[in-house]
């Protein structure tokens, strides 16, 4: 059982102030260069959304892939995501292509695309490049930094240009290089802003750093003032606990187990870039016991704990929910194609009880 209320302190730029954590929120904010908040949205989030997720070419355009964008679709969501990958050999190399048998094909992207604005949701496409020996992509340092910058624009202007001929609402054009995001890369980002714009492609664009403690990628994004929308991929530890209440998980955001306080970084880090809007690109806590101590870790070990991620998701609600004038709302991640099957420990909330949770705060 889940508990709606608790307290936690969230200091402004002005000083430390007093917020109750509860699961009532006036939903009448606007964004002057938005749209107004419907009334009965209850997180008064501008981006409720989920990213969609397959490694497999053809998913997204089968009967599974349809049940999945639709049930998305019901948790009254208002943005998707959607996800395709290509592939590196390993953090140096320079060349990117798709891999037959797990890059979505262009076919099943606008498969998806076409069903999710069919059930009124505006699209995110999320282009990520991931390594074939696994390493992480914030670890790529490729050998010729200009040859993988040249292989990454072309990777993206073809992404651009999907986006562009199917009225897709933002591309999110990088996630989480944080080698290569600096200002000794900036010439390089600036040439593919460009030519992602050149695309003809007019959409929001948007990047996803890495956030996991204070002075992460985020904090030295070189390029920030040249696009719409400010994402963080916001895997912040919470506590130390295997099995945290919501209450606990509420006081975390403010002083987690590592002693940070996460709300004031990202309120400070919001008020220093103002007129964009900042989001959580991607965040996400598996059904596993202690996903809140590292929300990151794919593969941490622990028994099924459906109930964590319910709190975990509850818990962010009731904090951010009452930080939205300054946070302007998140894509889970994630929402698989196949249904999850019973003891599911991955990211997925759909059949578990934190879908309960997205229905009520959408």
């Amino acid at each position: 059982m889940i508990s709606h209320t608790g307290l936690f302190t969230a200091p402004s730029t002005s000083g430390p102030v007093t917020i109750t954590a509860t699961s009532t929120q006036d939903s009448t904010k606007s964004d002057s260069s938005t749209v107004m908040i419907p009334p009965a949205t209850k997180s008064g989030f501008l981006y409720r959304g989920i990213t969609h997720t397959s490694w497999q070419p053809n998913e997204y355009n089968t009967g599974a892939g349809t049940t999945s964008q639709d049930a998305l679709a019901a948790t009254g969501a208002t943005w998707a995501g959607v996800l395709v990958t290509q592939y590196q050999a390993d953090a140096t190399a320079t060349t990117i292509a798709p891999d037959p048998s797990r890059t979505p094909t262009d076919a099943a992207l606008v498969g998806a695309i076409t069903e999710l604005h069919n059930q009124k949701l505006k699209v995110m496409l999320k282009p990520h490049v991931d390594a074939e020996d696994g390493a992480w992509r914030g670890t790529f340092q490729p050998a010729n930094a200009a040859a993988w910058f040249q292989s990454f624009q072309t990777f993206m202007v073809h992404y651009a240009t999907l986006a562009r001929d199917n009225n897709v609402e933002m591309l999110c054009f990088g996630t989480e290089y944080t080698k290569l995001s600096g200002t000794a890369f900036l010439t390089d980002w600036t040439a593919v802003i460009s030519a992602i714009r050149n695309s003809g492609y007019t959409g929001l664009l948007s990047y996803a750093a890495n956030a996991t403690f204070a002075g992460d990628e985020f904090t030295s994004v070189s390029f920030w003032d040249q696009i719409d929308v400010i994402g963080l991929d916001a895997y912040f530890p919470l506590t130390n606990k295997t099995d945290p209440t919501v209450p606990q998980l509420i006081a975390a955001w403010s002083s987690n187990k590592n002693g940070e306080n996460i709300v004031a970084d990202v309120q400070n880090f919001a008020n220093a870039h103002p007129g964009k809007p900042v989001i959580f690109t991607e965040i996400g806590y598996r059904s596993v016991a202690g996903t809140n101590t590292a929300p990151y870790d794919f593969t941490l070990a622990g028994a099924v704990d459906p109930t964590e991620q319910e709190n975990c998701y509850e818990a962010l609600y009731e904090v951010w929910s009452q930080q939205n004038t300054l946070m302007k709302g998140n894509l889970w991640w994630s929402w698989s194609v196949p249904m999850p099957t019973a003891g599911d420990t991955d990211y997925t909330p759909w059949t578990k009880p934190a879908e309960a949770v997205l229905k009520n705060w959408q």
